[in-house]
């Protein structure tokens, strides 16, 4: 079946671009991935804050101040894709920091500057500036297993995957897991811990679906669902995508009901949010679940009701998703005759 997944950076932001997996068989589409939000509704695009770094101003006047002005309306162009403009304002901040000496507010622009990277897919680029922040946290002190180091590191892995480095990914994956499940061990209740945990079981699951160990990806996805429910809830498109990409490991499995459960799952929450896309393209996945369960006419229902929604809204990616569906159920139909 088309699986087409969306490759996440962080639970803060997505990357626009697809990969297919699988090759001569039925085609799900999985549903685009959101930009994740914190739990208070804010976004969460800067893995670390002025406050984690303990570095800011009270007064408004000072050249700290306008270095944190800077670098925040950098981060701002950024969540509005201005990158061009973004990336002027970091560099024009580096140069504020390098005059400040100040050796926080020039770790803090590296840090900035490689979510950039990352944002633009310029992964040479992201790993080396990560690489660089990582290094200036362990000089100031930071040990391997503080937060701050873990998050970079599984960044770092996660872009090993996208340079193809699949060993070094894997590495970084298990070794990061390890350290988080650790920390968690004598502090349960530490939620941004927790948060960084499930972002590492969702990546390493969507690396291992990358890499047809379907069990695995499952087994990883699975946790990363709970764990977002815990700290986010369910009534979010972030489960969507989850419980979405839990369908492709489910499917791929021959697990066929469980990944109806999970897709219906994902419908329910799906149409309280009034996401008409996620809602036609889930309804053809569906569809051709169904299909394959010899479901034919329910398979048609769904997949036809895609399509009129996708229609309604001039949502070309529904309405495709819908044809193919249709056309997938000619081709059986005629095939039977």
């Amino acid at each position: 079946m088309r699986w087409i997944l969306q490759r996440y950076s962080s639970w803060a932001r997505s990357f626009s671009v697809h990969y297919s997996i699988g090759r001569n068989v039925n085609k799900l589409r999985l549903c685009r991935c959101p930009r994740l939000k914190s739990s208070n509704g804010g976004m969460i695009y800067v893995p670390l804050s002025i406050s984690l770094f303990g570095f800011g101003s009270k007064d408004e006047d000072t050249p700290e101040d306008k270095l944190i002005t800077t670098i925040k309306r950098s981060v701002l162009n950024i969540n509005r894709g201005n990158f061009d403009k973004a990336e002027q304002m970091l560099h024009l901040a580096l140069r504020m920091a390098q005059d400040l000496q100040s050796r926080e507010g020039i770790t803090y622009v590296y840090d900035v500057m490689a979510n950039l990277a990352l944002e633009r897919e310029q992964y040479k680029k992201a790993e080396k500036l990560f690489t660089e922040v990582m290094k200036r946290l362990m000089q100031e002190g930071y040990a391997e297993d503080n937060p701050k180091i873990l998050h970079i590191s599984l960044k770092l892995a996660n872009i090993a995957q996208f340079l193809g480095e699949v060993n070094k990914s894997m590495l970084g994956f298990t070794w990061t897991i390890q350290k988080l499940e650790d920390i968690l061990r004598n502090s349960p209740d530490d939620t941004d811990v927790q948060e960084l945990l499930g972002l590492a079981h969702y990546w390493f699951g969507q690396l291992h679906m990358k890499m047809a160990n379907y069990e695995e990806a499952r087994k990883y996805l699975k946790e990363a669902y709970e764990c977002f429910v815990k700290t986010h809830g369910q009534e979010n498109e972030e489960c969507i995508t989850i419980l979405n990409n839990l369908s492709v490991a489910c499917e791929k499995l021959q697990r066929l009901s469980e990944a109806v459960m999970y897709i219906v799952e994902a419908l329910k929450i799906v149409k309280k949010t009034n996401d008409s896309q996620q809602e036609g393209i889930l309804q053809s996945n569906l569809g051709l679940i169904y299909l394959q369960q010899g479901l034919v006419d329910e398979a048609k229902n769904l997949c036809t009701q895609a399509w009129r929604m996708g229609q309604s809204k001039n949502d070309e990616a529904t309405v495709q998703q819908a044809e193919y569906c249709l056309n997938e159920i000619k081709a059986k139909l005629a095939n039977h005759k």
